[in-house]
């Protein structure tokens, strides 16, 4: 379910990034929603590459061919 995970990450640095440029927030709170923001990042960079070898995975390699129908 890594798609679903993706999304989520997608959504939670969105609404990070639209917190950060509220001017009604104290530095404190500037700081914590930083830090959040760089954990969904690695948090995304990682899901994405767990579907990078994820897909590797479902190819065939050369040697190995699909039976053609006879």
């Amino acid at each position: 379910m890594v798609t679903l995970d993706v999304f989520i990450c997608q959504e939670n640095i969105s609404l990070y990034k639209k917190l950060l440029v509220d001017p009604n927030i104290s530095d404190g709170q500037r700081d914590l929603i930083g830090k959040m923001l760089a954990e969904e990042e690695a948090k995304l960079l990682n899901l994405f590459s767990q579907e990078q070898e994820t897909a590797k995975d479902f190819n065939l390699s050369p040697s190995v061919q699909p039976e053609s129908p006879a």
